[in-house]
């Protein structure tokens, strides 16, 4: 649990702290504030990559599969795509889970 309560004296607001820091300090807290920007720049980077990638196979799946049915392996075909669709909903019903 956490103790730190507005009314209690040990608490103060992170604005208050900024504010009431040295030069020194002040320093630290931005480098620090940078670093997290960063991160979450290259997080949302990561996703817009990862989500990109996702894009690419899916329409190659999604050709190879009317490639086949049209090149008569409709058999084979079907199998592929029935697979690769089931695994893309698996893949979002765990995604959505997180």
């Amino acid at each position: 649990m956490n103790d730190r309560t507005p009314g209690s004296d040990r608490y103060k607001d992170p604005l208050q702290v900024y504010a009431e820091a040295d030069e020194q300090t002040r320093g630290v807290i931005e480098k620090e504030l940078e670093r997290i920007d960063a991160l979450d720049r290259r997080d949302l980077q990561l996703n817009s990559l990862g989500l990109t990638y996702g894009v690419i196979i899916t329409v190659a799946f999604l050709a190879a599969c009317v490639f086949l049915i049209a090149t008569e392996h409709g058999v084979e075909g079907t199998v592929l795509g029935v697979v690769f669709i089931a695994g893309l909903v698996a893949v979002l019903a765990v995604g959505r889970r997180r």
